[in-house]
């Protein structure tokens, strides 16, 4: 939450006197930062500043408040946690308690103060419309933080549509929002009278077979079979053997490095750590993509490397996260 205040200087005490009205007092429970406001602000009163988001109207409400999309950001306990670190009561009124509590509804929750919460508990319906906005507000939100984009980001109708492809909840897009994103004509509805030779007719595409024909899919670089019963696993000393594919480490390596970010060389192998000790090589599914310069430093001084960097299991767990999280990787069950 972001608040435009006006304090009064009390230059003999060396201390600044503001009023953020009662039921934002908990904002101040919390390290806070200050910054001046810019000049177009100068005439605003004081008050909570509100950042609306471009893609919260009539339009994408039905795609951002749908059950899916909601579960694809976490679902609703997400949603709640969310909520959990804002403060103040989102239901208008004149009088509001200074503790706060989170309702949740059917469809979703909404951060109110006891007063309200005591109030409304009993009469959901009127808080449908606060709690749909509530949603449609997270996963807005969700979208950013997943594009790694600031919070005063404004969300575009073509980021929401490839977030949404990949996270497999693209067929709810609305229509009307593909065609634009995908530079196709948008068909608007006539209004009256017409003459039958005017009168063209559209068939009815789903948003999933508009995706399918315009965006190709992603394929998947690995796919990993899962064997319930290895023959290995019943022998008392098995022998190992090292898990090799090329056409991973071909992949790995064509992505950014894991150091600094720059354009990779080589997929590392994980030294250290129990992995890759003398006359062994780490299996192929333990490396992460890395560029020369930080190959060779890795390998010169592996801890020296990971103490700017960060350890190399991290990495590739959040490499593996990532990849997993993109469809490059698809585990598969073995069928006897």
């Amino acid at each position: 939450m972001k608040m435009l205040l006006s304090g009064v200087v009390v230059p003999e005490l060396g201390q600044v006197i503001l009023r953020p009205g009662r039921d934002k007092l908990g904002m101040f429970r919390q390290p806070i930062v200050v910054s001046p406001a810019p000049s177009t602000m100068k005439d605003r009163p004081s008050g909570v500043l509100h950042t609306e988001q471009p893609l919260i109207n009539d339009k994408w409400m039905g795609f951002l408040t749908h059950e899916r999309v909601l579960n694809a950001t976490g679902g609703k306990n997400a949603l709640v946690a969310w909520l959990k670190q804002g403060v103040g009561c989102q239901w208008e009124g004149d009088y509001h308690h200074e503790q706060s509590v989170i309702l949740e509804t059917e469809q979703g929750a909404i951060r109110l103060c006891w007063h309200h919460d005591n109030e409304l508990r009993e009469n959901p319906d009127v808080l449908r419309g606060h709690v749909a906005r509530n949603i449609a507000e997270y996963v807005v939100r969700s979208a950013c933080y997943w594009f790694f984009f600031p919070e005063t980001h404004l969300l575009t109708e073509p980021e929401i549509c490839w977030w949404s492809v990949l996270h497999n909840v693209s067929d709810l897009l609305p229509r009307d929002a593909l065609h634009v994103t995908l530079r196709m004509p948008v068909v608007t509805e006539a209004h009256g009278p017409q003459r039958e030779c005017d009168i063209t007719w559209e068939v009815h595409t789903p948003a999933n077979e508009i995706i399918d024909s315009k965006v190709e899919k992603i394929k998947p670089i690995l796919k990993l079979a899962i064997d319930n019963e290895p023959a290995a696993g019943f022998m008392l000393r098995p022998k190992l053997k090292r898990w090799e594919c090329e056409k991973w480490t071909r992949w790995v390596k064509t992505q950014k490095c894991c150091g600094c970010g720059n354009p990779s060389d080589d997929p590392h192998h994980i030294i250290g750590h129990g992995q890759g000790g003398m006359g062994t090589k780490a299996h192929d599914f333990f490396v992460i993509p890395v560029c020369r310069h930080c190959h060779d430093a890795i390998h010169k001084d592996r801890n020296a490397w990971e103490e700017e960097h960060g350890s190399q299991v991290e990495l590739l767990f959040h490499f593996l996260d990532w990849a997993l999280g993109i469809g490059a990787i698809v585990i598969e069950r073995k069928v006897a």
